[in-house]
């Protein structure tokens, strides 16, 4: 028996450790700021860059094009768009509109290959990636606007906007930290995770031409310009990439909050109230640093390289 228990003994502790570190996992993570890489291990408690937990990928061969769908960040009419490009008989002769909701059939829908890229089609240098990403602040605005306010889908928060920033965080930590044998994500979670927990930014951020978007009209202008170039740059007709600018800069979907009485209360709590922005900064705070977004509307702290300072 004696030759037995040292093993064992060891074996327990080993399991031990293992155990507890999966359970309680530190966060360890290095970005790349200003062409130099930064490890951000222990300096605050921020939710951590580029855990992929979605993958919304719209694709055309045709065209070869891909499109990541960032839920709260134009994703609808991204959808759209692409299924268009598909197949732009079967969406024009059906009727369909660039700002169809989810909850309308399209011919291209849930189609293998419209969904799901080929390793032929990822690895062709002639493939165009492009994804709309959107000031992580002003994205959580219209998050809390659609999904609290007008479908009453956070919690029990209802319109307590404390209580919606505390409940993003503690889901976000829940996957981070693998806390969860089976750690799936929500529906909140998908529509709150920041940018960099999408498409498998993490391997190949790169890759992808970056629209950013603003909330109105005149502010979107820019990144439709931006999509019609690569859209003419892989030949896409005339007739069609009109109808994408023409539509997309008219049109509204439902989900659509920018015109909502309630923003400008909401925005005003976002800017005044500590609560909120202590877990704004927390849950996106490395968006700021991964996308070109510009730091202003952050803490003072937060727009400097504050982990630079003693």
């Amino acid at each position: 028996m004696r030759h037995y228990i040292f093993p064992s003994l060891i074996g327990i502790l080993v399991l031990a450790t293992y155990f507890y570190s999966y359970i309680f996992k530190e966060s360890d993570y290095t970005v790349i700021v200003d062409a130099r890489m930064v490890n951000f291990t222990g300096i605050e408690d921020f939710i951590p860059p580029f855990v992929n937990i979605v993958s919304d990928f719209f694709l055309t061969t045709k065209y070869k094009m891909m499109s990541c769908g960032i839920r709260k960040s134009m994703s609808q009419l991204t959808f759209n768009t692409m299924c268009l490009l598909k197949n732009e008989d079967n969406f024009l002769n059906g009727n369909h509109s660039l700002n169809e909701t989810w909850l309308s059939t399209r011919p291209c829908k849930d189609t293998p290959e419209f969904r799901t890229p080929s390793l032929e089609f990822l690895t062709d240098p002639e493939t165009v990636r492009f994804a709309f990403i959107r000031d992580p602040i002003e994205r959580f605005v219209s998050l809390y606007l659609d999904k609290c306010l007008n479908e009453k889908n956070c919690w029990s928060c209802d319109s307590d906007m404390r209580c919606v920033v505390r409940e993003i965080y503690s889901g976000l930590k829940k996957i981070q930290n693998h806390r969860e044998w089976k750690s799936i994500p929500t529906y909140m979670d998908l529509h709150a995770a920041p940018l960099s927990w999408n498409c498998g930014f993490n391997n190949d951020l790169t890759k992808w031409n970056l629209l950013i978007m603003g909330a109105d009209a005149e502010e979107r202008k820019s990144s439709i310009l931006q999509l019609g170039n690569l859209m003419k740059r892989q030949g896409v007709p005339e007739e069609l990439l009109d109808k994408v600018q023409k539509d997309t800069m008219e049109g509204e979907t439902i989900h659509s909050t920018h015109k909502s009485t309630n923003r400008l209360e909401a925005e005003r709590q976002v800017r005044e109230d500590p609560v909120v922005r202590d877990y704004l900064h927390k849950i996106y705070f490395f968006d700021y640093l991964v996308f070109p977004f510009n730091r202003e509307r952050l803490d003072a702290k937060y727009q400097t390289d504050f982990w630079k300072l003693p």
